[in-house]
């Protein structure tokens, strides 16, 4: 010791000066709260201070020659960002991450990266300082949990002073605890006259001696029920008037015992309502009978218009159907050049009425399926069919539409057998399904259809990553002529009936659809059919 003492001493003083410095920060280093790391540009640890073993569990002999991304949990891009940043010459300042302590646990750290330069100026290394913020995140979490419970209780102390009933709630002695404002305008008391006050005070004085015991009964059996069913309950107020209410009692268990909660809701206006009903049905009985017989005439009136109706929908789309077909054909000829080539606007021009031509015998087929379906005469012509070949004959036909998009189309059928169902009402509802798979999913998206084998039942489902519909949506899908918003191509299309129509036929044939989807994240269409029987 005293031979390195002398040593330092016998150099230069430049040298002592940049040695003693050297010391100090060492002391500084190895005397930090926050753990300081260095590394080479590859990651390889080349210094690690005695806070570095204390917040990540490894001593220094463990970690200095090994790569740094040992404390990486398995997801580490962010990482692999920061070390390009470094070796750009950057700084990264208070980068909150995570790290994995040696025990496998996570530490929640703070992050500051600087570049470590060679006397030339370039970037040789890194040097870390990593702060453990676990526990600050911690309180921070405590923190905004405090104040969202403390939001929620302002919250409830509003709702509760703007519900229309007065809400009570009573102790296991009948005190009252809790009232809102609602409580006092109905009653006649201030708040200080009715809290901590027996709740007898409100019900009618004749009544009162039995009311303690009724207490007792609910309390032993405590269930959310109104009270006094089938009795015509009333209560009193300050100046000792009785009024008739209605009165809904739930328990409330909390840390001080069992509570029991009181909806009143003051319903004098109702029953004099009722009275004057009463005295008015009772005077106009004749009438009523006579209005309900000219009611009946109209239903059949109404049910013979809708019946007229679903029939001039029919003959309409048999009768607009014949000349599109024309339009149709002679479009189809015209593109085959048989009577001579057309310039490239021709065919465009032509493209386009083919493609509108297509699109509205489309809407027509649907408005004729729905007026068949209301008017109860779509007739299914059951019989066993080869279920794979079926679904192969859809996917071929739509794949032009997914090819359009560049979205992937995939058949994963797994059942090989036969299907009690009509064919072509089958493959309609297939087609209406992958037809909305693809509209309503992006380009380079993924779309595909499987099939499950359940008892006496197939289970099929057409699934998708598309834009996805809210679950406040899911049932409202399958009503006629609504639609679900906008599709990739950012306008809507179609009647809104095609849904409505798939659900129709899988119903006729006894199965059922359902939806499961959530927005961004894609939509899945789930229906089952019948099994042809052996």
């Amino acid at each position: 010791m005293t031979q390195n003492i002398d040593d330092l001493a016998a150099r230069p003083p430049a040298e002592r000066e940049l040695a003693e410095a050297r010391r100090i920060l060492a002391c500084i280093v190895e005397s930090s709260d926050d753990a300081i790391i260095s590394t080479t540009l590859d990651g390889v640890i080349t210094s690690w201070n005695r806070s570095a073993g204390r917040i990540f569990g490894y001593a220094a002999e463990e970690m200095i020659g090994r790569p740094v991304s040992l404390l990486y949990l398995p997801d580490h891009r962010s990482e692999i960002e920061i070390l390009e940043r470094i070796r750009r010459g950057e700084r990264v300042d208070h980068y909150e991450t995570v790290r994995r302590h040696k025990n496998g646990q996570v530490v929640f750290v703070s992050l500051t990266v600087s570049p470590i330069l060679d006397e030339a100026g370039q970037v040789i290394g890194s040097s870390k300082i990593a702060r453990d913020i676990t526990e600050t995140k911690r309180l921070r979490e405590q923190e905004q949990l405090a104040q969202a419970e403390s939001r929620a209780e302002r919250r409830f102390r509003k709702l509760l002073e703007a519900a229309p009933d007065a809400i009570l709630e009573v102790d296991a002695d009948g005190r009252i605890v809790l009232l809102n404002e609602q409580a006092e305008k109905m009653f006649g008391y201030s708040r200080e006259e009715l809290l901590g006050f027996n709740v007898e005070m409100l019900v009618p004085a004749a009544m009162r001696s039995g009311h303690a015991s009724h207490r007792a009964a609910y309390t032993s059996d405590p269930q959310t029920r109104p009270m006094g069913t089938g009795l015509e309950l009333k209560a009193q107020r300050k100046d000792r008037t009785l009024f008739p209410v209605e009165i809904s009692l739930s328990p409330n268990r909390t840390e001080d015992g069992l509570r029991v909660i009181a909806l009143v809701r003051d319903i004098s206006e109702r029953k004099q309502s009722e009275n004057r009903l009463l005295a008015v049905r009772e005077l106009f009985t004749a009438e009523l009978a006579a209005k309900n017989e000219q009611l009946e005439s109209r239903n059949r009136e109404v049910e013979k218009a809708n019946r007229l109706k679903s029939e001039f929908l029919a003959s309409m789309s048999h009768e607009l159907r014949t000349p599109l077909h024309t339009i149709l054909g002679f479009s189809e000829l015209l593109t085959e050049e048989v009577e001579g080539p057309l310039n490239p606007k021709q065919k465009r021009f032509l493209g386009h009425i083919l493609q509108d031509s297509r699109h509205l015998l489309d809407l027509i087929n649907e408005v004729l399926d729905l007026s068949k379906i209301e008017s109860g005469r779509l007739e299914l012509q059951l019989e066993p069919f080869d279920f794979a070949s079926c679904i192969e004959e859809v996917v071929s036909a739509i794949r032009q539409q997914s090819e359009t998009k560049s979205i992937r189309l995939e058949n994963r059928n797994t059942f090989r057998g036969l299907l009690n169902a009509d064919r072509l009402r089958v493959k309609e509802v297939l087609y209406n399904l992958l037809s909305n798979a693809i509209k309503f999913t992006p380009e380079e998206g993924h779309v595909w259809v499987e099939s499950l084998a359940q008892n006496d039942f197939l289970q099929v489902a057409v699934c998708d990553t598309g834009i996805g519909i809210p679950p406040e949506e899911h049932e409202a899908v399958f009503e006629k002529f609504y639609q679900v918003g906008d599709t990739t191509r950012g306008v809507r299309e179609g009647t809104g009936l095609g849904l409505s129509i798939t659900k129709s036929l899988i119903e006729l044939h006894g199965g059922t659809i359902w939806l499961e989807s959530q927005p961004a994240q894609g939509s899945r269409f789930s229906f089952t059919l019948p099994l042809a029987k052996p």
